[in-house]
Order: structure tokens, then C-alpha cells, then sequence
């Protein structure tokens, strides 16, 4: 039997889930206002930090929200709201209703999120790689050496698990 969901079983789930652009944690950026779970009912609210978020991450993020909720064990429904943000409503609606973005915006958009999405991973993976390459620097490598390093050389730490997080999710 799976047990009750909690509050503070939805925000590690939400810690998953990172700001596209800056690739950081939303729990982090501070984007996440409230988490409520009554049984089986799990309701996130977000804030982005300005009203005027480009729609496409704002809903990027507000779907990968939604899909980290939903994989939390006993959560049986699933609301994820955007607050305060001039397409709040169409994210909000699309999202709840699985429509995709270019459902969200019909007429305005024509093509879904994957390929920003795959653009911003790369972005991500190249940020992890170059910090793992200071910290191989620092640590007394020459630069015409690196090329030669492999993940074993790395530090262990908060950024090789990152960059093997990246290396997991573009494949």
C-alpha cells in the first residue's frame, strides 16, 4: 500500500525541475509559492519572477512541474498554477488539459517545445562540462590536457553528478 503523499514529498520531486535558461532548480530560483496535498490531491502553485517570462519556458516549466508531481507516489490529481503571468491562463489551461503548447496557443504557435528543449540541454551540458574542466584546471591540469580527461579524472561533486545528469538526458 503507498502511503499518503506529503508537501514535502512534492517539492523534492520539484527540485528536479530547473529553469530552462539559467538551469537552476525552480525550488532554488524561489519560483515555487505553495505546495498543497490533501490525499491524493497535489496542488503546486509557481511564480516566475516577472509577468512578462517568455510563454514557451514559463510553460516548460510549469509541464515538467506538473510531470514531476504526477510521479510522486500516491498522488492520484495533479494541479499545477502558474501565478501572475500574462499567459497564465492558456499555460495553466494547456497543461491541465495535456494540449501541448501549440494547443495552448492556438493560431500563435506552431510547433511544440522539443527542440528548445534539446537546445537548452545541450546548453546545460556544455555549462557542466566547463565547470568541471575549472575545477580540473585548479586542481593543477594543463589546459591541452583536458581533452584527455574523462569523467574518472572529475571531482567528485555536485557538478560531475550534474554533468552526468546532462550526459543521461541528451543520450
Amino acid at each position: 500500500m503507498t502511503s499518503a503523499p506529503t508537501a514535502e514529498a512534492v517539492h523534492e520531486a520539484l527540485r528536479e525541475v530547473r529553469d530552462p535558461e539559467l538551469d537552476e532548480s525552480i525550488t532554488d530560483l524561489g519560483f515555487v509559492q505553495g505546495i498543497t496535498v490533501d490525499g491524493g490531491v497535489a496542488t503546486v502553485e509557481l511564480r516566475l519572477p516577472t509577468y512578462f517570462c517568455a510563454p514557451n519556458f514559463a510553460y516548460l516549466m510549469v509541464a515538467d512541474a506538473y510531470d514531476a508531481v504526477v510521479g510522486v507516489p500516491g498522488v492520484a490529481t495533479t494541479a499545477v498554477r502558474l501565478l501572475d503571468h500574462f499567459a497564465s491562463d492558456e499555460i495553466n489551461a494547456g497543461v491541465a488539459g495535456g494540449r501541448g503548447f501549440s494547443g495552448s496557443f492556438p493560431g500563435l504557435a506552431d510547433d511544440e517545445l522539443t527542440e528548445l528543449r534539446v537546445t537548452f540541454q545541450h546548453k546545460a551540458h556544455r555549462a557542466c562540462q566547463e565547470r568541471v574542466a575549472s575545477r580540473l584546471l585548479r586542481a593543477g591540469w594543463e589546459a591541452s590536457g583536458l581533452a584527455r580527461a574523462t569523467l574518472a579524472d572529475a571531482t567528485p561533486g555536485t557538478e560531475l553528478d550534474r554533468l552526468r545528469r546532462r550526459r543521461v538526458e541528451l543520450g
